[in-house]
């Protein structure tokens, strides 16, 4: 046996003794890993698929702070559409940085044509992987020996990918007469203004023949789309934070996709929350705010320490709980030291308790370096991103207030 297996037969051993296969908290939610996990937001499911239940098609955007929940919502649908309409095509993509919506979409459209040549010979063209084999093959004798050999077969390059993707639509709907739906993720991680330019340029495609679904959050990028852009969407749906009782429900439901011989889902009974305590799993419910993302991040955190600890550990105690947190506030400190600007910006958020356009003071700002509340706007999202930060649900201001674990709690 290698060390390397030796480590990681003794963390096996380790979520054994607290009854799990493995760790079930991610940061990077993917459709299968949602299948048995996913809870709540049964209203926004049903504003969603009260659309499906008409002919037109719809373009819908969903939207919400950073860490809500949104990949996780989009996946949701969309193993709901395959399983209820098979045959309506549904195709997902994470827009990338360097990309448009009109070639995101092509891409998606065209990888899950798997039979069309004219699709995989485009994603060869892009250098993306295909299902059809695009080479020419030939032969030849040379002084009595067999040579063989291979070459790209021509292709011509795609000029207009929203001329390419339309021509791809209207043959991916004569074998899927429920329609052809594209998934669109993560427009914010866009800078704001390319957003709005991209979706200026995509109004045309958007308002084709396709269903589509894109993902955002409020600051710069949606609120654009929000107000100026009402035409272009036919739901504007907005996730927000979970209430305990959905986030108590979802712990449950991360415990019992790896739990080992138990699969109680009662919430009063005490065995729903093993290896947790009902005490510890209220506690670890109520520091994760309600955000999907900083819960999957405190629950790596809790079950690190549980397994990374000397003693045989068999139940997450307080004390585990609260070495769990002490290990996020180490590595956020870590990555504090690293970012001089947010690190002070955050030190004074912590002795405020508040700070927004109304009650930052000019004094402060100069302190900081800065002469108004917006040029600060785009740290306090990167504390957000880093669960530094969260921001105030106030309808008159931007107002952001700390999070703070209390990881020295008796």
């Amino acid at each position: 046996m290698t060390a390397k297996q030796g480590r990681i037969g003794k963390r096996i051993k380790a979520y054994e003794k607290l009854g799990l296969s493995h760790n079930p908290f991610t940061e990077s939610p993917t459709e299968e890993s949602i299948k048995n996990i996913f809870t709540g937001r049964e209203k926004e499911l049903d504003l969603v698929f009260d659309l499906f239940a008409g002919q037109e098609r719809r373009r819908i955007l969903v939207y919400g702070r950073i860490g809500i929940g949104k990949s996780a919502f989009l996946f949701e649908v969309l193993s709901i559409l395959r399983s209820e309409l098979p045959k309506m095509l549904t195709a997902y993509a994470s827009l990338a940085v360097e990309d448009d919506l009109a070639k995101t979409a092509f891409i998606a459209l065209a990888d899950k044509m798997p039979n069309d040549e004219w699709a995989q010979q485009q994603l060869h063209q892009l250098a993306l992987p295909t299902t059809m084999d695009l080479k020419e093959h030939n032969s030849e004798i040379n002084a009595g020996l067999a040579k063989t050999g291979e070459k790209d077969i021509p292709i011509a390059k795609l000029q207009n990918y929203t001329t390419g993707f339309n021509f791809l639509l209207d043959r991916a709907l004569k074998k899927y007469p429920d329609g052809v739906l594209i998934a669109i993720d993560d427009l914010d991680k866009q800078n704001p203004s390319r957003v709005r330019q991209l979706m200026h340029d995509a109004q045309g495609m958007l308002k084709g023949k396709a269903w589509f679904i894109l993902t955002g959050h409020p600051l710069g990028i949606t609120q654009d789309l929000l107000t100026s852009e009402r035409g272009l969407f036919d739901l504007k749906l907005k996730l927000e934070e979970m209430d305990p009782d959905t986030t108590y429900e979802m712990l449950i439901k991360y415990l019992n996709s790896a739990r080992i011989n138990n699969n109680c889902t009662d919430p009063q009974n005490p065995i729903s929350v093993l290896p947790f305590t009902m005490e510890t799993a209220k506690k670890f419910c109520e520091v994760s705010l309600g955000k999907p993302r900083f819960f999957n991040r405190l629950g790596l955190a809790v079950l690190s320490a549980a397994t990374n600890s000397n003693s045989e550990v068999n139940l997450i105690t307080s004390e585990v709980l609260r070495q769990g947190f002490k290990s996020i506030e180490k590595d956020r400190e870590q990555l504090l030291a690293q970012r001089v600007i947010e690190n002070r910006i955050y030190q004074l958020l912590k002795q405020r308790g508040n700070l927004s356009d109304d009650s930052i003071t000019m004094e402060e700002l100069e302190m900081l370096g800065f002469r108004t509340f917006n040029e600060i706007l785009p740290y306090l999202e990167n504390l957000e991103e880093h669960d530094f930060a969260q921001r105030s649900p106030q309808l008159d201001a931007i107002a952001y207030t700390p999070i703070l674990l209390p990881s020295s709690d008796p």
